[in-house]
């Protein structure tokens, strides 16, 4: 098994001749809307944190070429006061 979880988490769609069905305005909403649907599966005893606040952080980690769970905290640890 990887020592990276995230390339665990890669979906590989199945590719088709057919093109996507087009985002309409209705389905338009922001990351943070997007992460705020998932379910907390989390004990409330220990939650310290969101987890759309968690999930954010993650994904845009990710986005900005974290591979590891060890990059994201310390992309996290990277920004500045004003952008945290």
């Amino acid at each position: 098994m990887a020592s990276s979880l995230i390339r665990a988490l890669a979906v590989t769609a199945p590719v088709t001749g057919a093109a996507p069905a087009p985002v309409t305005d209705g389905e338009q909403h922001g990351l943070l809307h997007a992460l705020t649907q998932i379910p907390d599966p989390r004990d409330p005893r220990g939650v310290r944190y969101p987890l759309a606040g968690l999930l954010t952080v993650a994904v845009c980690a990710v986005l900005a070429g974290a591979s590891s769970f060890a990059a994201i905290t310390d992309w996290l640890h990277d920004l500045d006061e004003h952008a945290s």
